[in-house]
C-alpha cells in the first residue's frame, strides 16, 4: 500500500513540485511577504522563522534523496535533477550547501549500479529496476545531456555528474549481453576525461567534502567511496595516465628551476588533486565505517577474532580483485615519488591510516618502506615514504640546528626564522608528522615500536628539536605528535620527566638567569604578534592526553617542589585568563581556548592536581 500510495506521488509529478519548491522557497523573499503583512516580531522569532523555511528547503532536497536511494529516478525526473544542478552555484566559502548537496547525492545514486558486485539475493531484482540497465531511451537521453558542450554555473559539478555517469557506463560494459549499447559504454573514457578536464577531483575536496553537511549522513560518504573507488578499479588506465603526466611535469618544473625559470602556469595538478581528496574524505570518520580498509590487502594471516582485509563486512580467503587493485595504488603511487606529489601522498596516507587497522597497515607499509629491498629498487636512499627515511631527516635536522643553538640570555633568535629548514622541507616534516601522529593514535603498538626503536628515539628526537630555534608552527606539530606518543602510560610517565629536563616550559627558574625561556615567551613574543597560538594549543593538548594517561606524584622533584603547580600556574594565568585580551587572526582559533582543549576528564583530573 504504501509503495503504491509513493509511486502514484512520483507519477503526479513530485519531483518537479519538490524542484519547484526548493527553487521558489528563498529567505529574502518569505521575510518581505511577512514583513508586508506584519508578520515577523523579536529577533529571536525572526531567527525562528529563518530557521524553518530553510528547514522546508532542506526536508523537501532530502525527501528526493531517499527515494533516488532506494528507487533510481526515471528519465523525465532525472533531466528535471540535472536542470536544477546545471543552474545551482557554491556559498561564500566554496562548498555546497545543504539542500543542494543532497541534490546533488540524488543524482549521483540515479547513476550507482556498485550493488551488481554483491552476490545478494535482491541483485537480479535491482538489476531489472535500474533504468540505466533496461531502458536505452533513458541511457541516450541521459548521455546526450551530460555529452552537451554547454557549461554549468559550476564546472566542477557537471564534471562531478560526469564522472559518475563515465563509472556507470564502465560499470555496464562489464555486464554480459550490452551489446546493444556499446555506443555509449564505448563513450566513459572521453566522459571521464570530460570531467577531469574541469578539475572533479578539486571540486569535490572543496565543495563537497568539506561541506559542514557532508559528514553528517552516512550515505553521502559511502556513494563518494564508491565514486572514488570505481574510478581507481574500473580505470586503471586513466590512473596510470595522471601518473605518467604528474611525472613529466615534475620533470618540467625540475628543468625550469635548473635554468632559473619559473614553472610553466599550464601544468595540471590531477594527481595531486584526487591524492588530496583521498585524504581529506577519510580524514573523518563519524560513523566508524573505517571505508579505508578496502585500500589495505593484508599481508599476514589473521591473528584474531576481529575481521581484517574484509570487503563490505564479508571476511574473505582472498581478497577480492577491487581490493587488490586499491592496495596495488597505494603501493604504486609511492614507488620512485616525484616531488611535486610527495606531500600530497602523505596526506593521502593519512587518511587511509585512520582507524585502528588502516593504521596498522599503513605502519607496516612504512615499515616495509624502510627494507633493504625497496632500497635497492628505489636507489640508494631508499624510499623517503618510510620509517628510517623520515627519523633519519629528523636526526640530521637536528643535530644541524642544534649547532646554531643560541643562550639562553639571546632574545632576537625567537624572531629569526629557521635557517636550517627551508620552506619546502617544513611543509614536508609537517606531513609527515602529522602521518605519524595518526598512525600512533590508532594504533598502540605502532606506538610502543617506534618509541622503543632504538636508533630512532623519535621522543628524544622531537624534544630536542622544540629547543632548537624553528618556526612555532613545527613546534605545533612535534607537541602533537609528542602528545599522541603520551597516549601509552608508560611513554607518558617519562615524557613527563622529559619535560622538566627539557623545560620546554620553564618551571625552574636561575637566579642569574636575565630572560625567560620556554613556551611562555613564544607565546608572549611570538604568538600575540603574529595573531595566531598553534604551539600553545598543542601544547596545552600535549598536557591534556599526558594528565589523562599518567601523572608521577614526584614530578620535579630535586629541582623544584614536586607537582603540577607550574603548568596549572601558566595554563590558568598565561592561556585562560588573557585569552579575551588577545588579538585574534581567525576569530574561529578564539573559541578553542574554552573548547576542546581538555577532555572533560583531564579537565578534573587537572582540578584534582591542583
Amino acid at each position: 500500500m504504501t509503495t503504491r500510495f509513493t509511486d502514484e506521488l512520483m507519477e503526479q509529478g513530485l519531483t518537479y513540485k519538490v524542484l519547484t519548491l526548493v527553487s521558489q522557497i528563498d529567505v529574502n523573499n518569505e521575510f518581505e511577504k511577512l514583513q508586508r503583512e506584519r508578520g515577523l516580531g523579536s529577533e529571536k522569532h525572526r531567527k525562528e522563522v529563518s530557521d524553518l523555511i530553510k528547514e522546508c528547503r532542506q526536508s523537501l532536497a532530502e525527501s528526493l534523496f531517499a527515494w533516488a536511494c532506494q528507487s533510481p529516478l526515471g528519465k523525465d525526473d532525472t533531466l528535471l535533477l540535472i536542470g536544477h544542478l546545471e543552474k545551482v552555484t557554491v556559498e561564500a566559502n566554496g562548498s555546497l550547501d545543504a539542500v543542494n548537496l543532497a541534490l546533488l547525492m540524488a543524482l549521483l545514486y540515479c547513476f550507482d549500479i556498485s550493488f551488481i558486485e554483491q552476490s545478494t539475493e535482491e541483485r537480479d531484482d535491482m538489476i531489472h529496476q535500474l533504468p540505466l540497465l533496461t531502458e536505452r531511451q533513458y541511457i541516450a537521453t541521459i548521455h546526450s545531456r551530460l555529452q552537451d558542450s554547454q557549461l554549468w554555473k559550476l564546472p566542477g559539478l557537471q564534471a562531478t555528474v560526469r564522472l559518475a555517469w563515465a563509472l556507470a557506463l564502465r560499470g555496464i560494459s562489464q555486464l554480459p549481453d550490452v551489446t546493444a549499447l556499446a555506443e555509449f559504454t564505448e563513450a566513459d573514457e572521453a566522459m571521464a576525461e570530460l570531467a577531469i578536464a574541469d578539475n572533479v577531483f578539486l571540486f569535490l575536496t572543496e565543495s563537497v567534502v568539506v561541506s559542514e553537511n557532508f559528514y553528517q549522513e552516512e550515505f553521502y560518504i559511502r556513494r563518494i567511496h564508491n565514486l572514488i573507488t570505481d574510478f581507481l578499479a574500473l580505470m586503471p588506465m586513466k590512473v596510470k595516465q595522471l601518473r605518467n603526466r604528474a611525472d613529466e611535469d615534475a620533470r618540467m618544473i625540475h628543468m625550469s628551476m635548473q635554468m632559473g625559470n619559473e614553472p610553466p602556469i599550464s601544468l595540471r595538478r590531477d594527481l595531486e588533486h584526487l591524492m588530496l581528496l583521498i585524504g581529506e574524505l577519510y580524514k573523518k570518520n563519524p560513523f566508524n565505517l573505517e571505508l579505508a580498509l578496502e585500500y589495505w590487502c593484508p599481508s599476514e594471516p589473521l591473528q584474531t577474532s576481529t575481521i581484517i582485509g574484509s570487503y563490505l563486512g564479508v571476511a574473505h580467503q582472498r581478497p577480492p580483485q577491487r581490493q587488490v587493485v586499491l592496495s596495488k595504488f597505494v603501493r604504486q603511487m609511492g614507488d620512485l615519488l616525484p616531488p611535486t606529489i610527495y606531500i600530497p601522498y602523505l596526506k593521502m596516507l593519512q587518511g587511509l591510516a585512520n582507524g585502528p587497522q588502516c593504521a596498522h597497515y599503513c605502519f607496516s607499509l612504512l615499515k616495509v618502506n624502510g627494507s633493504s629491498h625497496v632500497e635497492n629498487i628505489q636507489g640508494t636512499g631508499g624510499s623517503p615514504v618510510s620509517w628510517e627515511h623520515f627519523f633519519h631527516s629528523l636526526m640530521l635536522y637536528h643535530e644541524h640546528l642544534r649547532k646554531d643553538l643560541p643562550s639562553a640570555d639571546s632574545v632576537q633568535y625567537r624572531h629569526l626564522p629557521s635557517r636550517g629548514i627551508t620552506q619546502k622541507e617544513q611543509d614536508g616534516l609537517i606531513a609527515f608528522l602529522q602521518l605519524t601522529s595518526t598512525i600512533i593514535t590508532w594504533s598502540e603498538n605502532a606506538r610502543l615500536a617506534l618509541c622503543e626503536h632504538p636508533q630512532w628515539t623519535p621522543v628524544v628526537v622531537i624534544l630536542g628539536l622544540l629547543q632548537c630555534s624553528i618556526p612555532p608552527v613545527l613546534k605545533a606539530e612535534l607537541l602533537k605528535t609528542l602528545a599522541a606518543f603520551g597516549k601509552s602510560p608508560e611513554i607518558a610517565a617519562s615524557l613527563w620527566q622529559s619535560l622538566e629536563y627539557t623545560q620546554i616550559l620553564q618551571t625552574v627558574r636561575v637566579p642569574s638567569q636575565r630572560q625567560a625561556i620556554g613556551i611562555e615567551v613564544e607565546l608572549n613574543e611570538i604568538e600575540s604578534r603574529c595573531e595566531e597560538y598553534p604551539l600553545t594549543r598543542a601544547f596545552c593538548q600535549l598536557i591534556s592526553t599526558l594528565v589523562e594517561s599518567s601523572f608521577p606524584s614526584n614530578l620535579g622533584a630535586g629541582l623544584r617542589p614536586p607537582g603540577f603547580d607550574p603548568y596549572l600556574q601558566f595554563l590558568r594565568d598565561s592561556v585562560f585568563l588573557r585569552f579575551r585580551t588577545r588579538a585574534y587572526r581567525r576569530a574561529a582559533e578564539k573559541v578553542i581556548y574554552r573548547e576542546n582543549l581538555f577532555s572533560p576528564y583531564s579537565l578534573s583530573k587537572v582540578k584534582e592536581l591542583a
